[in-house]
């Protein structure tokens, strides 16, 4: 599926921008969300998820699987966003997969439904995130997997500012609503998961997390 200057041909109607990690020229960006997303293999390899149910919330236009699934990684995924309209751009690019637009904080899943759940940059986006964490917690099974990345604070925005974004804003990206450092992200979910990995080094400017939910 070819993408041109940032658009996917008979996709203006969208009206969406698209996910600027994965469609960026930036040599440097690329090299750092390829590290990030080796490093999220490997946590799923050590899983075996392969054989597993997972599901991936905040799925946007499905690249972020799409990479997992070509790295042979994971098995039977279903994907969920707010967002309608990027729904339907993942549906046209990777078609493989199950979508369902749905609030992370309101999933549409029973109770123990999967094995394993994946959030890759996206609790940083939603505010109290502990009530969409106890959401994911309730649709997966008991003693699941967690995986999860958010940014490296203060790291992340001062590479904002190095980059020249958001200078008005001291480099927060504006649709960014929690702000973690390694010590307070791991406490504040220390309720509710049980961490079993972290990489913060090899993932820069974001930290990425191996966690199992406790009963």
């Amino acid at each position: 599926m070819s993408v041109k200057n940032g658009e996917v041909p008979g996709s203006r109607q969208l009206q969406e921008p698209l996910d600027q990690l994965y469609t960026s020229v930036n040599p440097v960006i690329r090299w750092l969300l390829n590290r990030l997303l080796k490093e999220t293999a490997a946590f799923l390899h050590k899983i075996d998820a392969s054989a597993q149910i997972g599901l991936d919330v905040g799925c946007g236009e499905g690249n972020f699987i799409d990479y997992l699934t070509r790295k042979k990684v994971v098995g039977s995924v279903a994907a969920i966003d707010l967002n309608h309209n990027k729904l339907k751009l993942a549906q046209w690019q990777y078609p493989q997969f199950s979508y369902f637009c749905s609030d992370i904080k309101k999933l549409n899943f029973k109770d123990n439904s999967f094995d394993y759940v994946i959030a890759s940059e996206v609790l940083e986006h939603i505010p109290r995130p502990m009530e969409a964490v106890r959401e994911i917690q309730r649709v997966a099974k008991k003693g699941a997997h967690f995986i999860f990345s958010v940014p490296h604070e203060p790291f992340f925005r001062w590479g904002n500012l190095l980059r020249g974004q958001y200078l008005p804003k001291g480099g927060r990206t504006p649709t960014h609503v929690n702000f973690w450092g390694r010590s307070e992200i791991k406490k504040y979910l220390s309720a509710c998961l049980e961490f079993e990995a972290e990489r913060w080094v090899s993932v820069f400017p974001w930290m990425l997390y191996l966690g199992r939910f406790k009963n």
